[in-house]
């Protein structure tokens, strides 16, 4: 973090010296006009002192802002690593790109024309989704565990995602008896690819 950098006053101090070393103050005489030439005489400085002490505060607000906007975006990545590696840096690590190879292939399904295929789609897309969450560091014996042990505050697409994996449950346990039509296939891969692009994983 870089260090606050002070004003050298030694040049400013020096030249508000100069200024009144050189004016005459009259002495004796009517009061009232010493006090009113003395009035006049503070004026300036009292504007100058103004002028720099708001400067200073200004400054200080300035990096005062600068250093919270530092410590939250620190504490922005630690939470993003709280299930051992950021998952913006596990995609590019472990497989990302893979992944969006894959989703072409699920995308071509989709296009098509038979059904099959559609449901197919929802299936690969669900078994990206659990190998994204093991990458995650998130454990349990079927992805619906590993959805459990989700903290929903590091997951802002969550619901997404357990709508989309109930579709798949309904489709692996009926098969070809679950029907499904292509823009219903088209929504439920379209809530499977808002959580990968979450965290970055096409």
């Amino acid at each position: 973090m870089d260090s606050v950098r002070f004003i050298d006053n030694s040049a400013i101090y020096q030249a508000i010296y100069n200024f009144y070393a050189a004016v005459h103050i009259p002495t004796g005489g009517d009061t009232a006009v010493f006090f009113l030439y003395l009035l006049v005489l503070l004026r300036p400085l009292s504007i100058f002192l103004t002028l720099f002490f708001l400067t200073g505060i200004i400054y200080c607000t300035i990096r005062i802002r600068a250093m919270m906007r530092e410590e939250e975006e620190e504490h922005t990545h630690a939470k993003g690593g709280a299930h051992g590696e950021s998952v913006a840096s596990s995609g590019a690590a472990h497989g990302a790109a893979p992944a969006n190879k894959r989703f072409e292939k699920i995308t071509e399904h989709i296009n098509s024309d038979n059904p099959s295929d559609w449901r197919l789609a929802v299936l690969e897309c669900d078994i990206i989704l659990d190998e994204m969450l093991t990458k995650m560091s998130y454990h349990g014996a079927t992805l619906s565990d590993k959805l459990k042990s989700v903290e929903r505050s590091d997951f802002v697409t969550i619901d997404k995602a357990w709508e989309a994996h109930r579709v798949r449950n309904d489709i692996a346990h009926q098969g070809s008896n679950f029907q499904i039509n292509n823009r219903e296939a088209r929504r439920v891969v379209g809530l499977y690819e808002e959580v990968f692009r979450e965290f970055h994983f096409l």
